[in-house]
């Protein structure tokens, strides 16, 4: 690493002593099959002082779970250190129309429109999505061309996350818009990712029974919120 640059070899221990995140690639038989990607991962990014006190909060109040999106450049960050409440600081990149918090919403509409994605970009459908031990169309294309088969091949991605929120009186709903001024108060939970332009159903809500049940499915025990 030396040889290629005296930097990388630092560089690389910072990348592994400071984070704190845990990334967990879902098995196809895991998935959420409604998000149409096969790129999904489960998140336990939280550091323990952080889930201690979602715990806490939980036990008080339940929780739910809603969407937050987010431009490709934002996601380094949100995957090492988790959300926080970006609102008139620097980090702030849209408008606080409705105070200052964690913007999120139960419709992913919503928050795929905060992650760049573009409603007439090619949607993917599940017969589009490769199998588990099937070679995808992606993973086709690298290969007639002689490249060597990556995770993605795609430089235009777009990001979306799906949280666990606690529903105290500080959750404040605006219609679709969801506000939560308490940083302890949402976990990034679930982590997709999109590419070669493609999109995710924009018709899916999280408040809907058969949607939510399917959350607590793939979620499991994975959490220490349990």
């Amino acid at each position: 690493m030396d040889k290629q640059d005296p930097l990388a070899h630092p560089l690389l221990q910072w990348v592994i002593s400071s984070n704190r995140s845990h990334i967990v690639k879902l098995p196809v038989n895991r998935q959420l099959k409604f998000m149409h990607t096969p790129h999904q991962f489960l998140l336990l990014s939280s550091p323990p002082a952080k889930e201690s006190n979602f715990r806490a909060a939980k036990n008080l109040y339940g929780s739910t779970f809603a969407f937050h999106g987010s431009h490709i450049e934002n996601w380094h960050s949100i995957l090492r250190n988790g959300l926080v409440v970006a609102s008139n600081t620097r980090l702030q990149l849209h408008g606080a129309m409705f105070g200052s918090g964690i913007y999120l919403s139960p419709l992913s509409s919503i928050s795929f429109g905060y992650s760049g994605m573009n409603k007439k970009q090619q949607k993917v459908s599940a017969k589009d999505e490769p199998a588990s031990g099937s070679k995808g169309s992606n993973t086709s294309q690298s290969q007639k061309k002689g490249q060597q088969s990556q995770f993605l091949q795609s430089r235009n991605l777009k990001c979306i996350a799906l949280c666990e929120v606690i529903t105290s009186p500080d959750l404040h709903k605006h219609g679709e818009i969801w506000v939560v001024p308490n940083t302890d108060h949402v976990c990034t939970r679930f982590f997709f990712v999109y590419e070669d332009g493609q999109v995710g159903d924009t018709s899916i809500n999280t408040q809907e029974p058969n949607i939510h049940k399917e959350i607590l499915r793939v979620i499991g025990n994975q959490t220490a919120t349990g």
